[in-house]
């Protein structure tokens, strides 16, 4: 049988990028972003607990830790624009296509409960019911901020 950091260790290899982009989607800033997911992970190390089912467990230990960051040191009045990591090497700048920035500053747009879940089923591939687990709201208004959220980013895109 696996032990608990054994576990933790397999499930961040599997998915720190949806990690960080779903904290980023959070704090608007990748380096507040790594700072909740490894503030994260240390608190779930410490707690040493063995969940049911892992994965709502964790996205959940890293939206408190980035819900902690924005309590403690509230975000910027200015963003650079993207809720995705811009700070790329000269080339991966370069291949971005005006589509990514398109959604990305859709994204922007949206209130934070639709953009969180619109990344989270998105970027993440959570499921609403493991959202609607990991955020503690009805199942109904889950699928609703997606929705809605949806429905801003087409119209924003038509545009």
């Amino acid at each position: 049988m696996i032990d608990f950091k054994q576990a933790l260790e397999r499930f961040y290899i599997q998915y720190r990028q949806e990690l960080f982009t779903y904290a980023l989607a959070i704090l608007k800033c990748s380096t507040r972003a790594e700072d909740a997911v490894h503030d994260a992970f240390c608190r779930l190390i410490k707690r040493n607990n063995n969940p049911v089912e892992l994965k709502p467990y964790v996205f959940r230990a890293v939206r408190n830790a980035a819900m902690d960051e924005l309590r403690h040191n509230p975000a910027p009045a200015e963003s650079n624009g993207y809720i995705f990591d811009c700070e790329t090497s000269p080339r991966e700048a370069a291949d971005l296509n005006e589509t990514s920035r398109k959604i990305a500053t859709g994204l922007l747009t949206l209130t934070e409960d639709e953009r969180e879940t619109v990344v989270q089923h998105l970027y993440t591939g959570l499921t609403f019911r493991e959202i609607a687990e990991i955020r503690e709201t009805p199942l109904g208004t889950v699928t609703s901020w997606y929705q809605r959220g949806l429905k801003k980013l087409r119209e924003r895109l038509e545009k």
